[in-house]
């Protein structure tokens, strides 16, 4: 199948494209077979195997430091090993986080109010969370490497377009909708922790209403990366805004909750969907796209109006009003496909990725390096014509 058959047929009904079969197995396997959930909504990774292959990262980056030491080289020669890496590039990854798209944004597209458009916009971006959970580190991307995959139907196109600071840039094309953006991928390295963060402009635009909604995502915190257990959470904010109809609706994953049922369910959070006003308005507009950007929200001072009421773990449900929006007993996604014929700097035609998918680590990490490398030295020629072209 081409790629302009793809948008014609997208979305007309994803259960008619590849799915997980009889459970959901994006979650289930994720879940199941790589963390367990613990009472206070955060996860420890149980793969021993992984986790022994990461711990071993420690010993090997203090043996490259020291030789680069010796040697007169730089320590950003150093290259991570390929044995904590899975074989894939993180723009596969990215794409991945999109696949209830056609469930929850097909279905608002097709609806012309701007409310329930915005309460189904705010399920997907809370299930994109639940899709980006693999505890392994995918490859950086190089600049200019491209993904092409596809989604019920729906195509999705990714590339690198900056090497520093690292940003990507994205759309999949529904038959009601469009997602687009860029993303700067910041990472924060501490002794025992690694915190990531996707930081840019991501929109979701409704054909019919011509609403938009966008978000800004919390911060994952991986702790344990050098010792004791390896865990997974959120923090700071999940926040979702229409700045047209001027709802907003966050979830605050530090915020600590004394119900009954935050102590029975994992990751459970209680909110509200509100009618902002001018002044939170321009704040958002201000502050979202800002690196350590944090939109400090006071509901008597920004808002106009409460909505309603939204509750739910970002394990696996979300319900507003009582009505159910999303469980993934119920909603399993499409699987992401790959194009038939993608362009040739696709992440699956570079040899590290392929190498490692055949288990050939020597190779996977002689190419690596290879192109790191290679990066490495376009980045100063671009700086040097930089220089050049100031003078």
């Amino acid at each position: 199948m081409q790629a302009g058959s793809y948008i014609l047929n997208c979305c007309s009904n994803p259960q008619q494209y590849p799915i997980t079969q009889d459970k959901n197995e994006l979650v289930d396997s994720t879940l199941k077979n790589q963390y367990k959930k613990l009472d206070d909504g955060s996860l420890e990774v149980t793969n021993k195997e992984l986790l022994k292959r990461q711990k071993q990262v420690l010993g090997f980056l203090i043996k490259q430091f020291g030789s680069a030491i010796m040697s007169g080289k730089s320590i950003m020669s150093i290259s991570l090993p390929v044995g904590v890496f899975e074989p894939r590039s993180l723009l596969e990854r990215l794409a991945d986080t999109f696949v209830y798209a056609p469930i929850f944004l097909e279905k608002a597209g097709t609806i012309n109010d701007t409310f329930e458009q915005f309460k189904l916009a705010f399920t997907f971006y809370l299930s994109t969370l639940i899709a980006d959970l693999t505890p392994e580190k995918p490859f950086n991307p190089i600049l200019g490497e491209t993904f092409q995959g596809v989604v019920g139907g729906c195509p999705v196109y990714i590339e690198q377009i900056s090497h520093h600071p690292p940003i990507a840039a994205f759309q999949m094309f529904g038959k009601t909708f469009k997602i687009e953006g860029t993303f700067e991928f910041h990472a924060a390295i501490g002794t025992n922790s690694v915190k990531c963060r996707k930081i840019g402009d991501f929109k979701v635009t409704f054909k019919n209403t011509g609403s938009v909604i966008q978000v800004q995502f919390p911060i994952g915190l991986m702790s344990g990366t050098a010792f004791g257990k390896r865990t997974f959470q959120y923090q700071k904010k999940l926040q979702v805004f229409d700045l047209k109809n001027r709802y907003y609706c966050e979830v605050d994953f530090e915020k600590s909750e004394s119900s009954k049922k935050r102590k029975e369910i994992p990751g459970y959070f209680s909110t509200n969907i509100f009618e902002i006003n001018d002044r939170f308005l321009a704040k958002i507009q201000q502050e979202f796209k800002k690196k350590d950007g944090d939109l400090k929200f006071k509901e008597k001072d920004h808002t106009i109006a409460k909505l309603d009421k939204v509750e739910g773990t970002w394990l696996g449900s979300l319900a507003i009003n009582d009505s159910v929006y999303w469980s993934y007993d119920e909603h399993t996604p499409p699987k992401l496909e790959y194009f038939e014929n993608p362009l040739p700097s696709d992440s699956n035609f570079r040899l590290d990725v392929l190498h490692l998918k055949l288990k050939d680590e020597i190779k996977a990490q002689d190419k690596k390096v290879l192109y790191e490398d290679l990066q490495r030295k376009d980045q100063k020629l671009r700086e040097q014509f930089q220089q050049k072209k100031r003078k």
